[in-house]
């Protein structure tokens, strides 16, 4: 047994990550990609509930309600 031990980081090149990173690495984008075009035409009705929202803590804040 060598009493010299090499680190894991301390090869070169590295070995490759195969097929299963690819894969899920293609599921990832196809779900974000999917899921954001999706979701387009509620983009509209949520920015709108998320301004009357915040339009409406502002309401109370100017009022002094608080």
């Amino acid at each position: 047994m060598s009493a010299k031990k090499t680190a894991r980081s301390d090869r070169w090149p590295r070995p490759p990550r195969g097929q299963a990173m690819i894969e899920y690495s293609l599921v990832t984008h196809f779900l974000l990609i999917g899921g954001s075009l999706a979701l387009m035409p509620v983009m509209s009705t949520l920015f709108d509930s998320l301004t009357k929202f915040y339009e409406s803590i502002f309401l109370v804040l100017m009022t002094g309600a608080v």
